[in-house]
C-alpha cells in the first residue's frame, strides 16, 4: 500500500467502466501487456543502481507494474466471462481459473530462470513476453468473437 499512490480496489473498479465488450477488454489487455513489458526493464535497471536511487525506481515501477496489473485484471475477466457460451459460464470460469493457478505455478520458476541470473537479458526477455502477449490479445479477441456460432452471438447480445 505504501508503493501505490490510490486504493487498487477502487482504481479497479474506475477501469472497468471502460470496459464494456469483448474488443476493449481485448485492448485492455494490449494496454496491460505494454504497461508490464515497460516495467520489467525498470526493475532490472534498480539492481545497478545506488540504494537511494533504485528504491526511488522501484517504487515508481511499482505504481507502473500496478497499473498494468489492473488493465490486465479487468480486461481478462472481461474476455473470461464476455466470450463464455451463456450456458457454459462456469465452465468458462473453472478453465480460467484452472490457466490462472497453472501461470502461477509455473511463473515463478520461469521468472527465476529469466531474472535471477542477475542480467538485464532476462529483464528484457520478460518484456518482450508481456510486449507479445498484450500486442495478439486484440486480434485473438475479434478472432474470438468470429469464431462463434451464430446462436452464441444472439445469446450474448441479448
Amino acid at each position: 500500500m505504501l508503493t501505490t499512490p490510490s486504493d487498487p480496489v477502487r482504481d479497479s473498479f474506475r477501469l472497468s467502466r471502460a470496459v464494456n465488450s469483448t474488443i476493449e477488454a481485448g485492448n485492455s489487455v494490449r494496454r496491460a501487456g505494454l504497461i508490464l513489458a515497460l516495467a520489467m526493464p525498470l526493475f532490472g535497471a534498480s539492481g545497478s543502481m545506488p540504494p537511494a536511487a533504485a528504491i526511488g525506481l522501484l517504487l515508481a515501477t511499482t505504481v507502473i507494474y500496478t497499473l498494468g496489473d489492473l488493465w490486465h485484471s479487468v480486461g481478462g475477466a472481461g474476455l473470461a466471462y464476455d466470450l463464455a457460451r451463456p450456458d457454459a459460464i462456469g465452465a468458462y470460469q473453472g478453465v480460467d481459473q484452472l490457466i490462472g493457478g497453472l501461470v502461477r505455478a509455473a511463473g515463478p520458476a520461469l521468472l527465476s530462470l529469466l531474472i535471477l541470473s542477475g542480467t538485464t537479458a532476462g529483464w528484457v526477455a520478460t518484456a518482450v513476453l508481456f510486449a507479445i502477449a498484450g500486442l495478439l490479445a486484440p486480434g485473438l479477441t475479434r478472432w474470438a468473437e468470429r469464431s462463434r456460432p451464430p446462436a452464441v452471438l444472439a445469446a450474448v447480445n441479448n
